[in-house]
């Protein structure tokens, strides 16, 4: 903490995405996922400029963790380069059931209510297939075999959050794997999340 202690003189006890790229020494696009994924914590003002609000104590502990855990961003996840070169094989998709242990999925539940709090109540299909990383095909069978609860059937699907969080418990889901790149960044979140609480 004593190695951090002189940025509270030279910051303002609230910084702005910029301020946080610069006092990590990370693209503003990092910051941002820091942010974004809740391992900064930060309050979102909704507004355009200015959205985010990050006290300097909490990037500061943020800071010490980072010594402890390396990087705390998944490879990949903030890059510009969006085409993979090279595909990976089969064997290298991973699953939430790597990270959590028997009778613990309801961590799997807790990391989905964090990150997705601003969420409305009743979900469109859109959105479960933006908050799963899930392809179309995949979120639209789960839909039509009830294995997704939902209020409305076809073709307008109204899911409660509720519902959806249920889903993500089950072994359906905690053992999927897809080449999705929204999974992949979905995934890598709740890896880093892990290491984050398991920490503190």
């Amino acid at each position: 903490m004593e190695k951090y202690a002189t940025l509270k003189n030279q910051y303002p006890d609230f910084l702005s995405l910029d301020e946080l790229s610069r006092v990590c020494k990370i693209s503003k696009r990092s910051a941002r996922y820091l942010v974004e994924h809740g391992i900064i914590a930060a309050i979102d003002t909704g507004k355009q400029t200015w959205r985010y609000q990050i006290k300097i104590d909490d990037v500061i502990k943020y800071l010490i963790l980072r010594e402890k855990l390396g990087s705390m961003i998944p490879p990949g996840a903030v890059t510009s380069r969006a085409k993979k070169r090279i595909s990976p094989k089969f064997g290298s998709r991973k699953s939430f059931s790597q990270y959590i242990t028997s009778g613990y999925e309801n961590t799997v539940m807790e990391y989905f209510k964090h990150i997705y709090a601003d969420y409305n109540d009743v979900l469109t299909t859109a959105e479960v297939i933006e908050m799963t990383g899930l392809n179309k095909s995949t979120v639209l069978k789960l839909l039509k075999k009830g294995q997704i609860k939902s209020l409305a059937n076809r073709p307008t699907y109204r899911i409660p959050k509720e519902y959806l969080l249920e889903f993500v418990v089950t072994r359906r889901f905690i053992e999927a794997k897809t080449d999705s790149e929204l999974f992949k960044k979905i995934l890598g979140g709740f890896e880093i999340w892990i290491a984050t609480k398991s920490s503190r």
